[in-house]
């Protein structure tokens, strides 16, 4: 069926049977409605080639009375002898030009009867009606038509145009004088006239012809009408195969477009569309020629009339079958756009409609939401108060106005219900759902636009947490990974060194290096176990078991460790503990390693020969800690910054510090529930360390 379908012999047969099956539908559809008056009419004097023919005859016979007028004005000149020999020439002309009317009026020559009279005494001026017939009876309907007779002149109109009165028009004269100075009143004429109901072709005239074409339509208007439909039918056919095979070509799967399809449809439409009316109107006025034709007695009287009538009907049918032919190519480049989906794009008016669309709609998108209210609330009461002054008068606005504040109740029922929507996804994703995703259907358009953010915004905070977790926790595995590899050799030094202290040394300086090799390889140790320590408890991966424990009772055993360390740098302790325990929900072994940084920061960079403030304050189900003391350097580093890894105080990094205590007591710190915070005034620093207080 696909070959088929885009076969090029099949197009151009089913082209072929189109065109010519439209051809004999319009020949048979022209016959058609020539004939349906036939049907119509109950009697052949009813249709409008009798009225035509008889006006015809009408007309004729008015110009033969006119011509008989003139030539007895010229007769009665030639009888006073007052002519010449072109006069003489012209009475000749019109004798013959009536003897020709007389001959084409006379009884056997026409079923046209005809009588005139004069109206005022009733005296037959002229007929061709047999001796004694009567008018009423000769003819099935009698027509009357009234003029007047006025110097050789014929009237037919009770006023006539003169230019010398106010209106253009004036009647004409009832008497007029002659030469002689009687007075001559105008002739008033009726004339009466029509055709027998029953002719034969005993006399053939167009009366004769009109007939007998009305029994032959009515005998074969069924076969015209029956003719019509079954190439009508088979038309239609050839369409739907056009229509079904077009775009379509042998070898491809795709919609193959054509010259048609470049062109705009629109103005493609209004082309076709107009050159349809134009044969179609063609076609009824040939049709119309046609069924005129007909009622001429010249046309019926003509040999070649049924070769005129025959050419005619295939003109008009020839017409019939372009129009036929131009709506086919209209609707196959439609079929062909819309299997290839580009309809809209080749549509001129949908290209211009679209555009507009898109600059109207990007142009309130990007109006800033303050004016889209303004400007809407600004319609609305210009509306309103329209409507009110317009529905005092009519009940039909005072109903619109009712309509257009529920339709607003609906609209502001349906926003207030998306901003719930929203208020209820913001407090989600804010209590740390990152993965919570507010629904937008039916939502309104800058509520919707808010709410895509508010989800961008989410799925962009999860990937840079994911992403952020995803280096904690390679930065701490490779902290883990690197201080394992580094404790195996770490430890066969400090061994060594343990070693060749244990045996004697001649040599002063070996004895020194042994010290240093100790003291620093003890450094590296420490620092390998800080930045293990830091990394876990930055991870969270430590292990935290939360107890009541006496603040007090730590701080004091902490000091009593770190007293000779202090007193050795010259740093005076004045602690400032309340009476009685002081205890906090936390876990011992983290909560001292806190203590323990914060009295080691003091004793590497607080300033020799000062005192070291330690405060512990209670209230308002909280426990503070508070560590003071004054730098030894100058703190030029912000206190945020200070709590960051590796970061020290002094820049000239000359201490033994490793920058990781502060940082390891804040994790530690959070990871018991509390909050570890600095501030820096100056010289003076003071660390504090917020827990909760258990009852």
């Amino acid at each position: 069926m696909k070959k088929l379908q885009g076969s090029a012999a099949a197009k151009v047969c089913a082209w072929i049977v189109l065109l010519a099956a439209a051809f004999g539908a319009g020949i048979f559809g022209v016959q058609a409605v020539l004939s349906v008056g036939s049907v119509i009419d109950d009697s052949w004097q009813g249709s409008s080639r009798y009225y035509s023919a008889l006006n015809n005859r009408q007309g004729e016979l008015m110009d033969g009375i006119d011509l008989s007028c003139q030539l007895a004005l010229l007769e009665t000149r030639i009888k006073e002898g007052n002519i010449d020999a072109t006069l003489q020439a012209d009475a000749e002309a019109l004798r013959e030009a009536r003897e020709d009317v007389e001959r084409r009026f006379s009884r056997q020559s026409t079923w046209f009867r005809f009588r005139v009279m004069n109206a005022n005494t009733g005296e037959v001026m002229g007929s061709n009606l047999a001796e004694g017939e009567s008018m009423l009876k000769a003819v099935r309907d009698v027509n009357r038509k009234t003029f007047r007779l006025e110097n050789g002149s014929i009237y037919t109109d009770v006023y006539y145009y003169d230019p010398d009165t106010e209106t253009g028009f004036s009647a004409p004269p009832t008497a007029q004088l002659n030469p002689e100075g009687e007075t001559v009143q105008p002739i008033e004429l009726v004339l009466e006239y029509g055709v027998p109901e029953k002719v034969n072709e005993s006399i053939q005239d167009e009366f004769c012809q009109i007939w007998r074409m009305w029994n032959v339509d009515r005998a074969a208007f069924d076969q015209y009408l029956i003719g019509f439909l079954n190439l009508g039918a088979l038309t239609l056919l050839a369409l739907i195969w056009v229509l079904w095979t077009a775009g379509h070509k042998a070898g491809t799967e795709e919609i193959v477009t054509t010259w048609q399809e470049k062109i705009w449809f629109d103005l493609y439409t209004l082309v076709m569309i107009a050159s349809v009316i134009f044969l179609a109107s063609g076609t009824v006025w040939g049709a119309e020629q046609l069924y005129r034709s007909s009622a001429s007695l010249y046309t019926v009287r003509s040999d070649n009339y049924a070769a005129f009538y025959k050419l005619g009907m295939m003109g008009d049918a020839a017409l019939f079958t372009a129009g036929v032919g131009g709506g086919a190519l209209l609707l196959r480049t439609l079929a062909v756009r819309i299997k290839a989906g580009t309809l809209a794009k080749t549509t001129l008016l949908c290209r211009v409609v679209a555009w507009t669309a898109r600059t109207v709609h990007d142009f309130v998108r990007f109006l800033p939401f303050t004016w889209k209210m303004v400007l809407g609330f600004g319609a609305y009461v210009i509306f309103t108060f329209w409507l009110i002054l317009v529905g005092r008068y009519d009940g039909v606005f005072m109903l619109m106005y009712f309509c257009l504040q529920l339709v607003l109740l609906l609209f502001l029922s349906w926003w207030a219900y998306g901003y719930h929507r929203l208020r209820q996804g913001t407090k989600t994703i804010a209590r740390g759902d990152l993965e919570y995703q507010i629904d937008t259907k039916r939502m309104p358009y800058d509520l919707r636009l808010q709410a895509e953010d508010l989800n961008n915004i989410s799925v962009g905070l999860s990937g840079a947490v994911e992403e952020k977790m995803k280096s904690e926790r390679f930065k701490a595995e490779l902290i883990t990974n690197v201080s394992h590899d580094l404790k195996t050799p770490l430890t066969s030094i400090i061994n060594y060194v343990n070693l060749l202290k244990s045996t004697e040394q001649s040599d002063p300086k070996a004895v020194e290096y042994i010290e240093v090799l100790d003291r620093k390889s003890q450094r590296l140790k420490k620092l390998t176990e800080d930045l293990v320590e830091a990394s876990k408890a930055s991870t969270g991966v430590l292990s935290v078991c939360r107890e009541k424990i006496g603040m007090s009772q730590l701080i004091d055993q902490a000091l009593a460790e770190w007293e000779e360390k202090l007193g050795d740098r010259r740093l005076t302790l004045v602690t400032n503990l309340p009476e009685g325990e002081t205890w906090v929900y936390a876990d011992g072994r983290h909560l001292w390693r806190v203590i323990d940084n914060l009295l080691s920061n003091c004793a590497k960079y607080a300033m020799e020969g000062t005192r070291v403030y330690l405060d512990l304050e209670r209230g308002k189900g909280q426990v503070v800690l508070a560590v003071k003391n004054i730098s030894r350097e100058p703190l030029n580093v912000p206190a945020e910054r200070l709590m960051e890894r590796f970061v020290r105080g002094e820049e000239s990094r000359s201490t033994e510090g490793s920058g990781l205590g502060l940082s390891i007591a804040r994790s530690l710190t959070e990871l018991q529930g509390g909050s570890f915070g600095l501030a820096v005034d100056g010289d003076l620093f003071k660390a504090m360390v917020t827990l909760p207080q258990a009852n």
